[in-house]
């Protein structure tokens, strides 16, 4: 059929995902020559480069102030079914802090208990800036992405950055039956879906433990636009 994915774009489109609804990680640093692995929270910047709030204190951190060299495990989310033969991602590159404003704000949406903490002196947003990715769809569905077709256009995105707050209290007074078809397929339990990020191709969504992910059908970088994608969602 002429809408079937290539397994190119299936890992295209499964990589794109793992980035933006993953809530933690598993971060892999230099530890005295000898590699530590660790579970750290993680959100998407808008680009879809990894994000974390990080405190000084922690090992981790300290390895990274050495050596800013890492690797990130990105899984799915569990269910039944051989965990090996779910989609995965490792990222490789450098994490170094991260001084743009949003950035605390877009972890903090994301991960709202983290609030408890993120304002203590020693925590700073970090980010991972890519340089290598390993995508893995499970057996048999291992494929190498690059770095520019992965990773959402950030450029001319000012309006859009602008209007984040303004957008997702928008998308939080959907009433219950738009909110069921952003979502179709996706079980929240008996909680109540809200939004937890946007970006120029799509909009987060949690719901408790949930996530979903509303993928646009062609990028949007500025609030009109992006107002005009989501529609198409709703009403498609």
């Amino acid at each position: 059929m002429a809408d079937e994915l290539t397994p190119a774009q299936t890992a295209l489109r499964d990589t794109k995902r793992l980035l933006r609804v993953a809530r933690t990680g598993a971060l892999a640093t230099i530890d005295g020559g000898a590699p530590l692995t660790t579970l750290v929270g993680v959100v998407s910047d808008w680009d879809g480069s990894p994000l974390f709030l990080m405190s000084e204190l922690a090992r981790h951190t300290q390895n990274l102030a050495a050596d800013a060299r890492a690797s990130l495990l990105l899984t799915s989310e569990g269910g039944r079914g051989d965990p090996l033969n779910q989609p995965r991602v490792t990222l490789g590159g450098t994490v170094i802090r991260h001084a743009d404003p949003h950035s605390r704000a877009r972890y903090l949406r994301r991960n709202p208990k983290a609030k408890l903490y993120a304002d203590f002196a020693d925590f700073a947003v970090r980010r991972l800036w890519v340089e290598t990715i390993h995508f893995n769809g499970g057996f048999g569905r291992a494929d190498k992405l690059t770095v520019a077709e992965l990773m959402s256009p950030a450029d001319d995105i000012a309006d859009l950055i602008a209007a984040e707050d303004e957008l997702l209290a928008e998308v939080d007074a959907l009433d219950e039956s738009a909110m069921a078809r952003l979502v179709a397929g996706v079980s929240s339990g008996r909680r109540v879906w809200r939004s937890a990020g946007l970006d120029a191709e799509g909009l987060d969504l949690s719901a408790g433990g949930a996530t979903a992910r509303v993928e646009f059908s062609a990028p949007a970088r500025d609030r009109a636009s992006w107002r005009e994608r989501l529609k198409e969602r709703v009403e498609g």
